[in-house]
C-alpha cells in the first residue's frame, strides 16, 4: 500500500470507534490505516499535545497533519470523491465549532470503553499499534 493515510483516534471513545468502523466498512480501496492516539504509532508520528488531549481525530498523510473538521472532511472526500464539493461546502470554522462541542461531551453522550479498540483478526493488518 503506497503511502496510506493514517487515521489516529481515541480508542476508548465509543463515537470514535463507530467512526472508524464506518470508514473501514466503506474503504474498499484500503487507503487508510488506523492507530489509537494511546498507541506507539501516535507517539512516533504526533506531538505530545495532540496525543494528550485525545479530543481530535487526526489524519496523517505525507507528513501533513489534519485535525478536527479538516480531518473528517478529508476522510469523507476520499471515501466519496463524487461528493467532495458537498464535504467542502460547510466552512471549516463552523464545522470545527460543532466538532469541538461534540468532542468535549463525547464520553458523556456516547460512553467510554475501558479497553482499547480491538481489531478483528481479519482487519489487524490495517490497525497499527
Amino acid at each position: 500500500m503506497p503511502n496510506p493515510y493514517i487515521i489516529f483516534f481515541d480508542a476508548q471513545c465509543n463515537l470514535c470507534n463507530h467512526f472508524i468502523n464506518f470508514v473501514f466498512k466503506r474503504d474498499i480501496k484500503r487507503q487508510f490505516l488506523y492507530a489509537p492516539l494511546q498507541g506507539e504509532t501516535a507517539k512516533q508520528h504526533l506531538n505530545g499535545e495532540d496525543i494528550k488531549s485525545l479530543k481530535s481525530v487526526i489524519v496523517l498523510k505525507n507528513n501533513v497533519t489534519l485535525k478536527e473538521a479538516q480531518a473528517i472532511q478529508t476522510v469523507m472526500k476520499q471515501l466519496y470523491p463524487s461528493y467532495s464539493v458537498l464535504f467542502s461546502a460547510l466552512p471549516s470554522k463552523i464545522f470545527n465549532i460543532f466538532y469541538r462541542f461534540i468532542a468535549k461531551r463525547r464520553y458523556k453522550i456516547f460512553g467510554k470503553k475501558e479497553d482499547l479498540y480491538p481489531a478483528s483478526k481479519d482487519h489487524r493488518e490495517y490497525f497499527l499499534p
